[in-house]
């Protein structure tokens, strides 16, 4: 399961305004966990960080929003 990349932005608690790009794919999971679980990308310029997530959390967009968009927060906009 491959989902369309999707664009937000971000702003940071200093201002500062982040372009950020996510999808979900289960293409590098193990066989077994495909079933129950994907892989949430998120990247931010030239990084790239991976979130292991249940599947069912793919359709909702605004609980994948919130989640990269903590991720984006809580590592400063610092992925690498």
């Amino acid at each position: 399961m491959q989902t369309r990349p999707r664009h937000i932005h971000i702003q940071m608690p200093d201002n500062k305004l982040l372009d950020v790009t996510y999808y979900c794919s289960d293409l590098k999971l193990l066989e077994n966990e495909r079933n129950d679980h994907t892989q949430l990308f998120i990247q931010l310029d030239d990084c790239i960080c991976t979130l292991k997530i249940d599947k069912s959390v793919c359709g909702q967009p605004d609980i994948l929003e919130k989640i990269v968009h903590n991720k984006v927060i809580i590592s400063r906009g610092h992925l690498c």
